[in-house]
Order: C-alpha cells, then structure tokens, then sequence
C-alpha cells in the first residue's frame, strides 16, 4: 500500500485510517490515493473482529481539501463516457463507507470540502471540531462542477433537500455549528478531544444499532410530494439566475441533479450525478475557472521579489501628490523620522 493513508488501531476492536499526504501541506484524493484507499478498506471489511472505522487526518488545518485538480486539468479533454466513469469509481469507492460490516466515522478538524466532504458525507456519522479553521462544504461550483463522489446524493439524505439545494448551487462551506445545525454533522467538540469522541459514538452507535437503521432509510428517495419539489425547483431557481446571471450552468445543472436524484434511490441517484457531472467536465466554464483558481493560488504564494532579497533601510519617502491623501502620507513619515521629499503638478500646492 502507500504512503498517504495510516492503518491505525486507536483500540483492538477500533480502525482508525489517517490521511497524511507526505511532502504537501493538504491531503487530496488522487487516483493514487483513492486506490490506497480501496486497498485499505478491503483489508478491514475481510475482519470479522472490528466495531469501527474512524477516519481522520494527521494535517493540522486540514482534514481532506477535496480532488486533485491538477488530475483535474490534465483530463479536460476526455470524453463524457470517460468522465462518467471517473465519477462512478469514486462513488462506488466512497458507497463501501455506508456498506461496511461496522459503524463509520469521519473525525473532522480543518478544512474538510469537495471531495473530503463526499468522503465524510458516505460515513455513518461526522464529527467535526469547533476549531474556525474547521468547516465543511461543496465549492464544486466555483470551477464550473458540481459534487460527483455522491454529494448531490448525500447531502440531501443528511442535511434535507432544501438545504442541500442551498449549499451545493452556492458553494459556501459551512462552520461546526453551522453543520450540526443543519444536520449535515452530528455533534462538534473541541479539537483535543476529537479522537475520544469519535471512538466513544463508534461504540454508542455499535451498541445501539441505529446507524443501521439510518443506512436503510437513506437509500431510499426522499419524501417530498411533487408540489413541494415544483416550488423548491422554481425557487432556487430564481434564485440562482439572479446571482449568476446566467452564466454559470453548473449551479443549475446542480439544481436538477438534486431534485430529480431525491425522488430516486440512493444507488439511481448517484447514476444520475455522474450523467449530470460528466456532461459539464471538460466544458469551457470549467476550464477557464479552473485556470482562474491555478492563477489565484500561484499569486498566492508569490511574493513578487526573491525570498533571498534582503530589504534596504529606508531613509527617504517620496511621494508624487500633495493633496489630502499625500499630505497625510508625509505627515506620517515625518513623525517617524524620514527625510520626506514631496512632488506634485501644482507649485500652489506644495
């Protein structure tokens, strides 16, 4: 197996899978990395002896920060049936979280979003910490996608339809709080405390069965009569067009996505996600605001001048103006002790 993912034991009866990307400060689900994650599942649902799966992250602002975009970029020309596909993998990879022999927890602190969210969403249970780095969503949408690994399907289940609708088409992320009062987690504590509480549900939820319960109810369709489902459709609707424009389809390919895979079961739902994501992969919105995010980062971390430029010492100001603002500016560096040189158009105003 790699090197991304941890097999841990935090209790004999208790796995526990940690994600430490080596060398990068986010973990990110490559290819690589899903196949560990294949791997590492099919070695625990072969046990007989375990109570629990709690996954987690060794990261310390980050629990998973989604796909590897840069896989991403370098896909942009396959085919629909291709991008499909990609979708399906993931979905079936990440469905075995709801499928395991034993209970499932996502142990969140950081930024969980994407791909991560997804991967949470599929556990049984979420617990996230009150930290303000902490906080989950599906930015899908600000690169011209929507959720693919079976957000769309999840979030609904979890957090209702109303509100899935909500989170997905505006690609906000949500706090703690926030999540466990919409229904999207289930409990939140503080960040040292993280591990005791996910394995103390693992043994709550074991003991009770009703994770079980609550995996049978969620692969049905979601009740909500066609009146209900009409006014949300025409309202989110509106909505989005008069933030978007019009130019951006994925928040309403979303939209439809949503409402018609509520009415399906679970496993139907996610078909129809992977149709709806593959026919906007690859598109121009999604390759061109891809580009914006890669150009954003990089002038992120660009400082503009060499790290090994050592800065002279300042002795003189000039400033080009001498109205209100430039006047101020002097002022100001007069009172700290520079030589202050001051040029403007008008002799007047000097």
């Amino acid at each position: 197996m790699g090197a991304t993912i941890r097999l841990t034991f935090p209790e004999p009866d208790i796995a526990g899978l940690v994600f430490d990307t080596p060398d990068r400060g986010a973990n990110v689900l490559s290819q690589p990395v899903l196949q560990e994650l294949d791997e590492h599942l099919s070695e625990l649902e072969r046990r007989t002896d375990l109570q629990g799966l709690v996954i987690s992250s060794a990261k310390p602002t980050i629990f998973i920060a989604g796909a590897d975009l840069r896989e991403f970029a370098s896909s942009l020309d396959i085919s629909d049936e291709e991008a499909e596909a990609i979708c399906r993998r993931g979905q079936t990879l990440f469905q075995r979280l709801a499928r395991t022999p034993f209970v499932t927890v996502a142990a969140i602190h950081g930024v969980c979003v994407g791909g991560g969210a997804e991967l949470a969403c599929w556990c049984d249970r979420r617990i996230l910490t009150d930290h303000p780095r902490t906080q989950i969503g599906f930015p899908e949408v600000k690169l011209g996608l929507f959720p693919g690994w079976g957000g769309t399907v999840r979030a609904p289940r979890l957090a209702g339809l109303g509100n899935a609708v909500e989170l997905i088409t505006s690609g906000r992320s949500l706090s703690a709080r926030q999540a466990v009062a919409m229904g999207l987690a289930d409990q939140f504590v503080a960040p040292e405390r993280l591990e005791a509480a996910a394995i103390a549900m693992v043994r709550q939820e074991a003991q009770s069965g009703r994770y079980r319960k609550d995996r049978e109810t969620r692969r049905g369709s979601i009740a909500f009569s066609e009146t209900e489902l009409g006014f949300l459709g025409l309202t989110a609707s509106a909505m989005i067009r008069r933030e978007t424009k019009g130019h951006y389809p994925a928040p309403e390919a979303a939209l439809e996505v949503i409402l018609e895979g509520s009415q399906l079961d679970e496993d139907a739902a996610a078909v129809r996600e992977a149709k709806g994501m593959a026919r906007l992969f690859g598109s121009p919105v999604n390759a061109a605001l891809l580009n914006v995010f890669f150009l954003t980062d990089r002038n992120k971390k660009d400082r503009g001048v060499d790290s090994a430029v050592e800065p002279a010492e300042i002795a003189t100001v000039g400033v080009v103006g001498a109205g209100i603002m430039g006047s101020g500016i002097a002022a100001a560096n007069l009172k700290r002790g520079f030589a202050v040189w001051m040029k403007d158009a008008s002799t007047e105003a000097l």
